[in-house]
Formats: structure tokens, sequence, C-alpha cells
């Protein structure tokens, strides 16, 4: 996993998304030398991190436990412990590798669309909302909603998740070239979508109305296509969503990249 300096280096270089890619992925997935040894870590390490996904995603943070991982896996504890010697050292992996999946999700899902269905159907709104019924995407919850009662874990994801979240903030901006010349715009319509999506992703089940959940998809496509548009505009003086990112990554408005996410049907 880079570090914050060379992410920012990369932000505001003409990289394309997979250069970014490549820095957010955690450290150890791939090999490092040509040996069966370095393959063979790097594949248990992965083994590891998409078991411990699933033991989240199924089981709770509560019930995961190291031993259940290394069962899931398929491989001993003592394995396990060569990679990840704590429960808070995998935690902290998952963390990352969640957030590169998902980064990685949404970056190829804008790449398959069109520019027309970017910019007059803010199709990526679809592959937004598919974002939040990953599996990933789940074990990051089940870790989000563990954290505010558990002063250990939130030492650990806090930190981490509000880097991710800032660092998402300015790399959009390459992802959704259409907004490049407003990242500002861009970092409000960003905000508004995920806050939308994702609270009707976690109250569909108990609204039970596909049509509720459909209508409300439909009038944020509307907002979101006022705000690119320029007919809707934010309150004169109000608090700079991107603040705290803006002082570590300012992305210059000829820089390539799309930011607004669709959502899948």
């Amino acid at each position: 996993m880079a570090t914050d300096a060379e992410l920012a280096d990369a932000a505001l270089s003409g990289e394309g998304v997979a250069g970014l890619l490549a820095l957010f992925e955690p450290l150890g997935l791939h090999p490092t030398g040509a040996g069966w040894q370095q393959r063979k870590s790097a594949q248990t390490r992965v083994k590891l991190l998409e078991a411990a996904i699933d033991c989240l995603a199924t089981n709770g943070y509560a019930r995961t436990t190291m031993q259940l991982v290394a069962e899931t896996a398929g491989i001993s504890r003592g394995a396990m412990l060569h990679h990840y010697r704590t429960k808070g050292l995998l935690i902290e992996a998952i963390i990352a590798y969640c957030f590169f999946k998902r980064m990685e999700m949404l970056a190829e899902g804008v790449g398959n669309i069109s520019e027309m269905q970017r910019i007059q159907e803010f199709a990526g709104l679809k592959i937004l909302w598919r974002s939040y019924f990953t599996r990933e995407h789940r074990a990051y919850l089940e870790l989000a909603i563990a954290a505010r009662t558990d002063p250990e874990l939130s030492e650990n994801f806090l930190p981490q998740a509000r880097r991710f979240a800032r660092i998402w903030r300015e790399a959009g901006v390459k992802i959704f070239s259409e907004w490049a010349g407003d990242p500002e715009r861009l970092a409000r319509a960003s905000d508004l979508a995920e806050a939308v999506l994702e609270g009707m992703a976690l109250n569909q089940d108990m609204w039970n109305s596909p049509q509720r959940v459909e209508r409300l998809r439909g009038f944020l496509r509307h907002l979101v296509g006022q705000i690119y548009s320029g007919e809707l505009n934010f309150p004169a003086g109000d608090a700079r969503p991107s603040d705290d990112a803006s002082q570590r990554f300012k992305v210059p408005t000829g820089v390539g990249g799309n930011l607004m996410p669709d959502t899948p049907r």
C-alpha cells in the first residue's frame, strides 16, 4: 500500500486509473520474485483475505476469529500466523483489501460504459449502487458497525477508513473525467450519491418496496444531472466537503478522470 505522498503524486500526475489502482493494492498480494515460495506466499495471503471477508460478511465481526478464518481458508493456524500475527494486523489488511476491491470494481465498471452513458444517463450511479451489495462492502460495513463499540477496532479502523475516503475523493477525478473541470462540484455530487445510495441499501429490506427504491434512485439521477449542469448549486458559504483532502491532494482541473459512480439495477 502506497504512502500518502506517493498517492498524492499519482493523483497529480497524468497516470491512468490502472497506475493509481496499483498504488492502492495491499502489500503481499503479488509475488515480489519469480520463485515458487513467493508465489505461494502471495496466494496464501489472498486466500486468507478472501476467507476473512466471507467470515465477516456471514458471521459478523464478533464471531470472526483467527481460527475460523484459517479453517475457512483451508490452511493451518500456524501458517496464517506467519502472515498475520494478530487479529489487528489481519483486520488492517482486510480494510485495505476491501477498499482496493471496491475501487477496482468502480474503475472497471465506469471504464466499460460509454461517454454518453456517463454524461447523459449518469450510469456511474448504477455501478456505485451495485458496490453496496458486494461481500467486500458487507465485510467493511461489519467492521464499521463494530468499531462504534470496540475501542481497539476503532483505533485501527477509523484512521484507515478516513484516509481511504479522502484518497477516493481525489482519485475520483481520474475515474470520472467529465467532472474534471469542477472537482468541487464532483465532490459534492459524490457526497450526495453515496449518502443516498448507502442509506437505501441499508433500508431497502425494511422498506420492502422496489418501487420506492427505484423512485428515489431516479430522483437522485435527476439531482446529479442538475449538479453537473450547474442548474443546482450549493448554498454560498457552506463548508467545503473536501476541506481535509484539499490540503493534501489538489488535483488540477486538467487531470482526466470520472468520479460520479452509477448504481446497478
